[in-house]
């Protein structure tokens, strides 16, 4: 019996949100940086005021940490994998407070109803694009690109201030 509850206690602690609340980056075995083929980037320097990189993530959500300020300068290299994972539209049910709900009134015709700019900030968070990414270390992480973007393997879709594409 105590076996059991020390097996429960372990679970309920490490195993229901171990990918969402991971705090390192995983590490991919026998990687081979220098040989690895794809579209090589750096890690710029952050401002002082930041503390981590806002679009690159450790694991695959939106609740997933972000990378911590102490990778600057490191390189790495995108793959081949692009991850899509879509949430669903708002509507009376999925709200968070009465206020909302009060507000909200999902018929099917909102695109009717909200501005170009409205509909595609909606969408956009609707849809969160993700790209695989290997750094020096042999480390793991996912790089944020623009969910509404039509081709998805253009590296220069993920170039920001906190990245730079080595050419």
């Amino acid at each position: 019996m105590k076996r059991l509850i020390i097996f429960v206690v372990f679970f309920l602690l490490v195993g229901c949100g171990s990918l969402n609340f991971r705090t390192a980056p995983s590490v991919m075995h026998n990687c081979q940086y220098s040989t690895r083929a794809g579209v090589e980037f750096s890690l710029n320097l952050l401002p002082s005021n930041k503390k981590s990189y806002q679009s690159i993530y450790i694991a695959q959500s939106r609740a997933s940490k972000h990378l911590s300020s102490s990778y600057a300068g490191i390189k790495g290299k995108l793959t081949d994998q692009i991850f899509t994972r879509n949430y669903p539209k708002e509507t009376f049910w999925r709200t968070q407070s009465l206020l909302d709900r009060a507000t909200l009134y999902d018929d099917g015709y909102d695109d009717l109803y909200i501005s170009p700019a409205q509909k595609q900030e909606r969408d956009r968070k609707a849809k969160f694009v993700v790209r695989q990414a290997v750094l020096q270390n042999c480390q793991i992480v996912y790089i944020a690109i623009d969910s509404l973007a039509k081709d998805k393997d253009n590296p220069l879709l993920i170039e920001s201030n906190e990245i730079s594409i080595n050419k």
